[in-house]
């Protein structure tokens, strides 16, 4: 599902994966754009966040575990997880992850996903290999 807000596209991929995937971030972000992705998938009991610039995965990490980083500037954020009362170096488990990452999305975006959001009609859309 897709919904333009302000300056930002939402896309709502149910029970997919591939928004927070390096290659696929990194093409939505290209040519000067900038993309987050939080991924909560209840099914494969797995979470994603992931931040790109122009056409470069940032920074990605595990919600739950914020000790586990990837991207090209992997601490880039952490002055923003420690304001959510999240500290980036720690290896605990993080009990609010989903909504601490939804937090963080909004700071970088300045949009907060909100129900309205995601109500129908919307327009539809799928995102290619």
């Amino acid at each position: 599902m897709v919904r333009r807000v302000g300056d930002w596209t939402i896309v709502i991929e149910e029970c997919g994966w591939r928004g927070v995937q390096r290659e696929v971030i990194g093409e939505l972000s290209r040519d000067g754009g900038e993309a987050v992705a939080v991924m909560r998938h209840v099914y494969a009991a797995r979470h994603d966040f992931a931040y790109a610039l122009d056409g470069e995965l940032v920074t990605g990490f595990d919600p739950c575990w914020p000790g586990t980083w990837w991207g090209t500037a992997p601490d880039r954020l952490n002055r923003h997880l420690r304001e959510l009362g999240i500290d980036p170096a720690s290896d605990d488990w993080i009990d609010n992850a989903i909504q601490a990452v939804l937090a963080l999305a909004g700071r970088i975006s300045g949009v907060v996903v909100t129900p309205a959001h995601i109500e129908r009609p919307v327009l539809g859309a799928a995102i290619p290999r």
